[in-house]
């Protein structure tokens, strides 16, 4: 027993020495190994520690990239500009940021609580204007303000459609997207276009179409309920649910939506009619002038004219002129042109868009010269 116990502490002694010649060989390089580590993992740290102070500095005292103007965005919410062309919200009270820097943020949203806002990525999202935070992260190619509960974006297959305040696609996205156009709600209709005819129609807030896309210009009348429409060249009118009015068969439409009726120009002639047809005023002259005549020319003085005794000059729609005999109220010249002037007494000189190769002439009882 005892031999074993002699044997066993001998190996003990020979396996420690050998344990402390392994450690003498490695332990320099392990020291090494483990102080540059430590020393990495502080550096990497201090770094880090540093860029978050640099860009709290930033935020707070503009020591790199100064912000170069703000703008009011809702109650004491601004919207601050920076000199690396980024943009972020902030509390104008505590001066903390409320959002993160982004390419830009719309500062008109004018319908809605929320606007858009431009991420780093491109891409599309939208901010409350009240609280400066983001409601919906960027996400969308493309994307318009939110009108009347609604806003347009475009969806991934390349389509315009309508999401809600959670961001779920009331409308579905089956419209063409054409750039620079705006889809809005205006009074619970919006316009889109169809993106290879260039024709507009209408839908609206359900989604429903009101007006199919054939028409080459829609839009709402100033201050009223009525809105214009125009199809081949000729104008028209609906009302506020799109029902129409007066088909597109007029030179002009002007509305009086409050007085129910309108004025309707066609061929020259202007009449105010109610929107039930009936016809009020058959004719309608915006302006008269007195037309004259050279009678006598001067090399040193002033000309010599004469007032045609019965002709007048008369305009409507503000850029359409013609003649009119004050003896019978009728039509001499339709007030189709940009232009009437008097030759002589008994000739008339009308313009085309004030084209003098296209210059019309007329005698004084209605016939065409040229």
């Amino acid at each position: 027993m005892e031999k074993k116990s002699k044997f066993r502490r001998l190996l003990t002694r020979i396996g420690a020495v050998r344990l402390g010649q392994i450690w003498d060989k490695f332990r320099k390089p392990f020291n090494f190994c483990w102080k540059t580590g430590l020393a990495i993992f502080a550096i990497v740290f201090v770094i880090q520690l540093g860029e978050a102070l640099i860009d709290t500095c930033k935020d707070h005292l503009g020591l790199t990239h100064y912000y170069w103007g703000d703008e009011d965005l809702g109650k004491n919410i601004e919207i601050r500009h920076f000199s690396n062309n980024q943009a972020a919200t902030y509390d104008k009270i505590t001066d903390e940021r409320l959002s993160p820097k982004v390419r830009w943020i719309s500062s008109v949203p004018e319908r809605d609580s929320l606007t858009v806002f431009c991420d780093k990525e491109g891409k599309r999202g939208y901010l409350n204007v009240n609280t400066g935070r983001v409601v919906i992260d960027g996400q969308y190619k493309h994307a318009w303000h939110f009108s009347e509960g609604l806003a347009a974006v475009v969806a991934d297959n390349g389509k315009v459609g309508f999401i809600n305040y959670d961001n779920e696609m009331f409308i579905p996205a089956v419209y063409d997207y054409v750039v620079d156009y705006d889809y809005i709600f205006e009074d619970g209709i919006c316009v889109l276009v169809d993106g290879q005819t260039n024709k507009y129609g209408t839908i609206d807030r359900q989604g429903n179409m009101k007006l199919p896309m054939e028409y080459s210009r829609i839009f709402k009348a100033y201050n009223e309920s009525t809105w214009y429409i125009r199809k081949d060249g000729k104008c028209g009118l609906t009302d506020s649910d799109m029902n129409i009015i007066f088909e597109p068969l007029y030179d002009n439409v002007r509305s009086n939506g409050s007085e129910k009726n309108a004025y309707l120009t066609l061929n020259g002639v202007k009449q105010l009619v109610s929107f039930d047809g009936e016809v009020i005023l058959p004719f309608v002259i915006d302006q008269t002038w007195p037309l004259k005549y050279m009678v006598k020319y001067h090399d040193d003085m002033a000309d010599e004219y004469e007032l045609h005794p019965y002709l007048v000059e008369v305009m409507i729609d503000y850029n359409c002129h013609g003649v009119m005999d004050s003896r019978s109220g009728k039509m001499v010249i339709p007030a189709i042109y940009s232009d009437i002037s008097m030759i002589s007494k008994d000739l008339l000189m009308a313009e085309v868009d004030g084209d003098e190769e296209n210059n019309v002439i007329f005698t004084t009882n209605r016939k065409m010269q040229k």
